[in-house]
């Protein structure tokens, strides 16, 4: 196969697993539910998303905790 047609095939995999993962998350959603964070956790979140953009966090190894 030609390199153009194998990265077509490549982007219609992914697009298709964007998809499936979609579909994943709408029946998780209506199996399991979906309930509000809390306000803690809700802070928490917003604290480790600013860590991560400005990259201080360091991945540790569970076996090393």
């Amino acid at each position: 196969m030609s390199e153009g047609i194998l990265k077509e095939i490549l982007e219609e995999v992914r697009e298709l697993r964007r998809k499936v993962e979609k579909i994943e998350n709408i029946v998780e959603e209506r199996l399991i539910g979906v309930d509000e964070p809390l306000p803690d956790e809700v802070e928490a979140i917003r604290e480790y998303e600013e860590a991560k953009k400005k990259g201080t966090i360091d991945f540790v190894r569970l076996e090393d905790i």
